[in-house]
């Protein structure tokens, strides 16, 4: 397994991130715990709300939330903190990460024009965001093992995601928004003799992704660009996947990005993306609203209300659907999301597939 930039610290401040780890932890279960208890209490009380409107009333009410929502964003800001100036200390031993590839390629446009609404707003509250300068992608990296509070050092969850997939091959697989190459790397574990390749705003991620594909021994494309428009040829992918990336789009943007999915996907082709919405359980749902500005992410509330089904289906995709995901087994829930007593990311699977050339030609008749 490729080591990570945390690797690489000393002990001390790999203290420092093992300090913010367990105040991540101490939040998404004591504190919710109480949080999560002072809500029932109301909705026994006066009665339990009937709208996400009414349940974030009620969340608001309660006597924890304050305190709940200052130690997520203030956690958060804190991390980035620490974590910046834990790169900026080791960056004599960190810069390596970022040198050229041999096996994997990594394909930089330094004329890419980075989209507003990709450059105002840093994501996650990470100041200057993951494209900003070289260490960028470095402090994402680390940042990662605290957001997943240890338990995706390595590949895990995205191992658990790829062994969803049902074809035994692919010729092409793509990978939306690859980040740092976290998501990409298990297709082409999997899949050793597919076209895999990761597309990515981020210039500094696109080299950490490529480094760290050549440290696993995997040949992989990162380039830099567009998902909503990769310049990949007409009906030349049998995959279009991406983790954690559409809930970063504004609805203009995924819909060109569901456009463009079609458009590359050869008939037959399969889209697997690994995204978060609603459980149905209203409390959890008014808390991840509110999580979404705490973060900022200013577009994932709008993703929330995105009927992907219609828009995935007006460009031709066929079979949209969600189905809820367990990220610490990799088991899709198609009967809905369990009890759980700590706070979680409400992991889901969207999932379409292109209509095989003969079924469309037999609708058409």
């Amino acid at each position: 397994m490729a080591r990570i930039a945390l690797d690489t610290v000393g002990d001390d401040d790999r203290r420092r991130i093992d300090y913010l780890t367990a105040m991540r932890k101490l939040w998404s279960t004591d504190v919710f715990g109480r949080l999560r208890a002072e809500f029932d209490a109301l909705a026994e009380r006066e009665g339990a709300p009937a709208t996400l409107e009414e349940a974030g009333e009620l969340v608001d009410r309660c006597p924890s939330y304050g305190w709940f929502g200052f130690l997520e964003r203030g956690a958060q800001v804190l991390k980035w903190r620490v974590v910046n100036d834990v790169v900026e200390r080791n960056w004599d031993a960190l810069g390596d990460d970022l040198r050229p590839p041999h096996l994997s390629r990594a394909e930089l446009d330094p004329d890419l024009e980075l989209p507003a609404w990709y450059r105002d707003h840093d994501i996650h509250c990470q100041p200057g965001g993951v494209w900003g300068a070289d260490a960028s992608a470095l402090v994402y990296e680390i940042g990662t093992q605290v957001l997943h509070v240890g338990r995706n050092r390595g590949l895990e969850l995205h191992r658990r995601f790829t062994a969803t997939f049902p074809g035994e091959t692919y010729g092409r697989i793509v990978d939306m928004g690859s980040g740092f190459g976290k998501s990409t790397r298990p297709f082409k574990e999997r899949y050793a003799d597919a076209d895999v390749i990761g597309i990515e705003f981020s210039g500094p991620c696109v080299r950490l992704a490529a480094t760290r594909a050549d440290d696993d021994g995997l040949e992989i494309t990162f380039r830099q660009g567009d998902a909503s428009a990769t310049g990949l040829p007409d009906a030349s992918t049998d995959v279009v996947t991406g983790t954690m990336v559409l809930h970063e789009m504004p609805p203009d943007v995924l819909r060109a990005t569901f456009a463009e999915t079609a458009r590359i996907l050869a008939p037959g082709g399969i889209v697997r993306f690994l995204e978060f919405t609603r459980t149905g359980d209203l409390f959890r749902d008014a808390v991840m609203e509110d999580h979404a500005w705490r973060q900022n992410e200013p577009f994932m509330p709008g993703l929330m209300e995105f009927d992907v089904e219609r828009e995935l289906a007006a460009v031709g995709l066929a079979g949209a659907r969600w189905v809820p995901f367990d990220e610490r087994t990799g088991a899709e829930l198609p009967d809905g999301y369990p009890e759980r007593a700590e706070w979680h990311l409400p992991w889901a699977v969207l999932e379409a597939h292109k209509p095989a050339a003969e079924t469309v030609e037999e609708g058409a008749a």
